[in-house]
């Protein structure tokens, strides 16, 4: 301990009790006014600082909250503004149909193989009957109908959707004959193709067992409203 404090001390400790408690107080009043000088000081402007700044910005606040809500007010009684919506929101799902129509024609066959590529199969499948092949008329797609998956099952084919976009459904109808394990080959095989294309029905029909027909329709898509090759 230092000798001066040592010192101040034993002066502090040779006087009465009731001058030692008075020094005691003194000491803690000098603290205290030190405290608020150099601390407390600093900690209240700081304080009245950020509750300036809170209230300037709650009252910003409020100023755009009422400008918002007078411009919400504007923009429901403005029709233009309405139809502005409107249009940006159509053009919004425009976009979006037409973005899944462009993945919907990717890797797909062309509309005239299709038709050859069934035939080929149906060649090399001599046990089953070829008893007719019918295409049908190129058909625009139109807005509102789910949108298929390539090669799907044969019963869970739909149509495509997006009208005015310049996009053509071509069909194909192949009616078959043979027993049921045939039949089913040449399904196999239609589904084995390296080409991609939508079922749209299937429809199975015994004549006289064990020979039955089914009708197989599949189509494609394109961007040309032509024929399909026979």
């Amino acid at each position: 301990m230092p000798v001066a404090l040592q010192n101040l001390m034993e002066q502090i400790d040779s006087r009465v009790l009731r001058e030692r408690v008075l020094i005691f107080f003194t000491v803690l009043a000098v603290i205290f006014l030190f405290w608020q000088l150099l601390l407390q000081s600093r900690i209240d402007q700081t304080t009245k600082v950020l509750e300036a700044e809170q209230a300037q910005l709650t009252t910003e606040q409020q100023t755009l909250d009422s400008k918002i809500a007078t411009l919400t007010l504007q923009m429901a009684s403005d029709p233009a503004i309405a139809k502005r919506k409107n249009i940006n929101d159509l053009q919004a799902s425009v976009a979006q149909v037409e973005t899944q129509l462009a993945g919907l024609s990717q890797g797909l066959i062309s509309a005239e193989l299709l038709p050859n590529v069934l035939q080929d199969v149906l060649a090399r499948t001599t046990s089953v009957q070829l008893l007719q092949v019918r295409t049908f008329p190129a058909s625009e797609l139109q807005l509102g109908s789910p949108l298929p998956n390539p090669n799907t099952s044969a019963n869970s084919a739909s149509d495509t959707s997006a009208s005015g976009t310049g996009v053509y459904k071509h069909s194909v109808l192949i009616r078959v004959s043979g027993t049921y394990a045939e039949l089913v080959k040449l399904l196999q095989d239609i589904e084995s193709l390296q080409w991609k294309f939508y079922w749209e029905s299937l429809n199975y029909t015994v004549k006289k067992y064990p020979n039955a027909e089914i009708d197989i329709q599949v189509f494609t898509l394109s961007s040309e409203e032509g024929l399909l090759g026979v």
